[in-house]
């Protein structure tokens, strides 16, 4: 289990995953797994909103990264996404799964000593929404962490 209640903080902190029924099906050394049901989701076309679909594969980034600082005891970083591009290849018919991997051990180590020596670090991460098994969504995302100033 993470050391942060990632669905907690998603209903206290985000709004918007309460209503996309957003939760963290798998977290573990291949990365992490966020799903959400169609059916709060949906469009007028009967497949998944597009708008849902980007909440949820950027959401999948922010939490690989926030968990992964939480992890190496940076607890208090802050997190965003700076630049998104996304591809939205087909229609998604059934449950949201947005797979974002983690990155090579090297990329980790790289990212947790930027933000110890700066105190700020960004990286891009890949994730992708599969829809009968195919990519329906891909993300390239740039990820940036920093230390929150003092008061």
């Amino acid at each position: 289990m993470p050391s942060l209640d990632l669905d907690a903080f998603f209903a206290e902190h985000i709004p918007l995953t309460r209503a996309m029924q957003l939760r963290l099906e798998r977290w573990d050394d291949d990365g992490l797994l966020l799903s959400a049901p169609l059916a709060p989701n949906v469009n007028d076309k009967g497949t998944a909103f597009a708008g849902s679909l980007s909440s949820i594969i950027t959401l999948s980034g922010w939490a690989l990264t926030t968990l992964i600082l939480h992890e190496a005891g940076e607890t208090d970083a802050q997190v965003a996404v700076g630049r998104a591009e996304l591809d939205y290849r087909r229609p998604v018919r059934e449950r949201l799964l947005a797979r974002c991997p983690r990155p090579a051990p090297e990329a980790v180590a790289a990212f947790l000593a930027g933000y110890r020596e700066r105190g700020k670090s960004h990286w891009k991460l890949q994730a992708e929404i599969l829809s009968g098994g195919e990519p329906a969504v891909r993300l390239l995302g740039s990820f940036h962490a920093w230390r929150p100033r003092a008061e």
